[in-house]
């Protein structure tokens, strides 16, 4: 039977979206690194050099995590394509200012720019779950981007680095509290991808649940009309025989 062409492009949409989306971190990732070799100072180990070491390991871990959350749902796309798909994939590209700011004597531009990757992050996963959504078997996954899941932290981290990002400015913030709050990005993006997945896994096996247990029950609708044809045969052959 000759394949229409939805359905064509429908089973091709998710290979060429995680395609993308690997290819667009690929390119933030070989930014960063250019940007590390071309200017930044990481010894000798100071609060300085300390809080760019910080600023490094958070903008790394934060597009990997960010390529966790696309490729995941992703895989489950199986529908055409439309721009806000599109427009959902090119927002990781807010990481390059990100790491523009990376090793800068004043830190202030990049806790904005953090501020906002994480606002731009919630959007992003809303764009990402509102599509998937659009297929009835995934309508489940809009519990993703709530608040209380997965991606708690990216809602309160985006105003509490924004807030630090306007101390910094002013000079009100010392030190050891720019570096502190730097540290914070690297474990908060591990837990993002942590509790991510767990959610992630969590919804496809209650989809994938009914399913089962429908498979199941007809095995054992099959086994026991086996078994009532099996002793309905006995008996016949019993009573042949007396």
């Amino acid at each position: 039977m000759t394949e229409d062409l939805e359905t064509r492009v429908a089973r091709q949409f998710s290979t060429l979206y995680l395609t993308l989306v690997s290819v667009l971190v690929g390119l933030v990732l070989s930014d960063l690194f250019s940007t590390i070799h071309a200017r930044v100072v990481l010894f000798p180990l100071t609060l300085e050099t300390a809080r760019t070491w910080c600023q490094i390991f958070g903008n790394i871990l934060s597009v990997l995590s960010a390529w966790v959350t696309y490729s995941h749902l992703g895989l489950l796309k199986s529908r055409l394509p439309t721009i806000w798909d599109t427009v959902d994939a090119v927002l990781v590209l807010v990481t390059i200012p990100l790491n523009a700011a990376v090793g800068r004597h004043e830190s202030a531009d990049w806790f904005f720019w953090s501020a906002a990757y994480l606002f731009l992050g919630i959007v992003a996963v809303k764009i990402n779950v509102r599509q998937a959504a659009r297929e009835p078997s995934l309508r489940h996954l809009l519990r993703l981007g709530r608040f209380g899941g997965p991606y708690t932290i990216c809602w309160v981290g985006a105003p509490a680095y924004l807030a630090i990002a306007v101390a910094s400015h002013f000079h009100l913030t010392p030190p050891w509290l720019e570096l502190a709050a730097a540290a914070s990005a690297p474990p908060a993006a591990v837990a993002v991808t942590i509790l991510f997945m767990r959610e992630w896994r969590a919804a496809v096996r209650l989809r994938s649940e009914p399913s089962s247990t429908a498979g199941s029950g007809l095995i054992d609708s099959g086994l026991e009309m086996r078994a009532g044809q099996d002793e309905t045969a006995n008996r016949v052959l019993a009573e042949r025989r007396t």
